[in-house]
């Protein structure tokens, strides 16, 4: 089918909720004491509990519990007193149980919101349950020998999980993205999932209908399945919106049912018709009691909350008078704030002084660091890994270990560069290389300085010699420097960097080439 014009798609509002399926970070699985962790040989990580041999008993993970009403309590929804476990029975190959033990039909919380801003106009998300579940396995399709097989690995079943489920509140694929990346940052920020999206940490099912403009009446739902990233939920959104406009257009009725979206074409496939909770025949898991949540525990869980997103951003503006622009970035993952603070102490503790410091660690770690990671296409976590381990090129580290140590170490380590800029150690581009190899290798930064020979060029003697050097090599620009293009100073000034390589403290070089240049060359 040709796509559908642009116009024709305006002609409908876009209804949409979601789904939202997090992998919850704790030691051990929901129901036993298999170790929750991604890798492993396939099959390695299971017991009897949750591969449902006849006979095995669950046990309730209480961790888990609590990370859960740590979200609850986040996105402000109602906590029930008394919740339960149902089985919700379907078969697939990746789920030998031929049931999930989730908490769909009584679940822990009820009645949240969640705000999101685009373009400055605040939109409420209305959340409407909260829940507990386990999940699957997982299917794997491969060639052997030829042909395509289908491979389970079983390791994923019974990883415990939350899930979020949005009322239809939002009205364009826009809102929709600012409020899927805005509820990753405040679970990252709980410490509660991972965020590796690529691991399958965070999953959406996405449900979406087209109503008239101004109707109150809702147009008949699709729901996809199974979108892994911010990215596919984007254009899921953008094909389904626009194939439902065209049946529409051509006086045709949406159907109510459930697609799978396929990347590789670049399309959503129908894989059966909507099913109801009848289909599922939910009925209370016999092997679980029900779980009662007193006051005791919110307040419990309630303390052992950290700082959420939208409050360290104020703080940041009020503690340290940054830029609105400066805190949100600085806050768009926990990460990047705590090395951000860390640092910025680091360089107080260090230059002894604190007056514009915190405006200037900030430009440092949104420009040359920043600058850094994207051109070496690193993350901050996977860097931090590296220096944990002392590894060197932060490509080489992976993923594994712990890397709080290492986050720590390479905020001390920025500061050190951050501080001989400062002093006037090294200049600002000595200072961009100094960074590039400090996080490169872990070599402390003194070491550094002497071992690439950056040390600021600063005596005016020995600046003088080059200044001349320079003049006397560059004459059709002096003369017309003198005939009056004085902007010509910069091209003067960075060939004077480009022969001490970067050393020469900047501002000392122009005042000698001005005072050349203005007495028509003499010392």
């Amino acid at each position: 089918m040709p796509p559908v014009p642009r116009e024709n798609v305006l002609n409908y509002e876009p209804v949409i909720g979601f789904e939202v399926h997090a992998q919850l970070v704790s030691r051990t699985k929901l129901f036993c004491g298999c170790v929750n962790e991604v890798g492993g040989a396939p099959n390695s990580r299971t017991c009897p509990v949750c591969l449902g041999h006849p006979g095995a008993l669950p046990v309730l993970n209480d961790r888990v519990v609590d990370a859960a009403l740590m979200v609850a309590l986040a996105l402000d929804a109602s906590v029930s007193s008394r919740t339960g476990f149902s089985r919700k029975n379907y078969f697939y190959p990746d789920l030998p149980k031929g049931y999930q033990i989730t908490q769909f039909g009584e679940p822990l919380a009820r009645d949240g919101h969640f705000d999101v801003t685009v373009e400055g106009v605040t939109r409420l998300v209305g959340i409407r349950q909260v829940h507990t579940e386990e999940d699957a396995g997982k299917s794997v399709h491969a060639e052997e020998n030829g042909r395509m097989v289908g491979l389970v690995d079983m390791n994923r079943c019974g990883v415990p999980l939350v899930e979020i489920v949005t009322r239809p509140d939002i009205t364009s694929i826009e809102e929709a993205d600012t409020f899927l990346a805005a509820l990753r940052r405040l679970l990252l920020y709980l410490g509660v999932v991972s965020g590796r999206m690529h691991e399958g940490s965070l999953r959406f099912d996405t449900n979406v209908s087209l109503k008239e403009p101004g109707s109150e009446t809702l147009g008949t739902q699709t729901e996809i399945k199974n979108l892994n990233s911010f990215r596919a939920v984007r254009k899921a959104l953008t094909f389904e919106i626009e194939r439902q406009a065209r049946v529409l257009d051509s006086g045709g009725t949406v159907h109510h049912e459930t697609l799978l979206w396929d990347e590789t074409a670049g399309r959503a496939v129908s894989m059966r018709s909507k099913e109801g909770a009848s289909d599922y025949r939910y009925f209370p898991e016999p092997d679980l009691v029900d779980l009662t949540i007193d006051e005791e525990r919110l307040e419990r869980v309630r303390a052992a909350m950290p700082e959420l997103p939208e409050a360290a951003r104020v703080r940041l503006c009020t503690q340290y008078g940054l830029p609105e622009y400066d805190a949100s970035v600085l806050t768009a993952e926990p990460g990047t704030l705590r090395f951000y603070e860390s640092a910025l102490a680091a360089v107080v503790e260090r230059a002894g002084r604190v007056e514009d410091l915190a405006k200037t660690v900030s430009n440092w770690v949104m420009g040359p660091f920043g600058g850094y990671l994207n051109q070496r296409n690193v993350t901050l976590e996977k860097l931090a890994r590296a220096h944990a381990r002392r590894g060197g090129a932060p490509g080489a580290a992976g993923d594994a270990g712990d890397h709080a140590g290492g986050a720590e170490a390479l905020a001390a380590l920025f500061a050190d560069v951050g501080v001989a800029r400062l002093t006037g150690e090294v200049s600002e581009p000595a200072g961009r290389r100094l960074l590039e190899e400090a996080m490169d290798t872990a070599t402390p930064v003194s070491e550094l300085i002497e071992s690439m020979g950056l040390k600021r060029v600063g005596d005016e003697g020995e600046l003088a010699a080059v200044v001349d050097e320079m003049l006397a090599a560059n004459v059709a620009e002096v003369e017309r420097y003198a005939a009056g293009e004085t902007k010509l100073l910069r091209f003067f000034v960075g060939q004077v960097m480009k022969r001490t390589e970067g050393r020469a403290d900047p501002e000392i070089a122009a005042r000698l080439i001005t005072e050349r240049l203005d007495s028509g060359g003499e010392a």
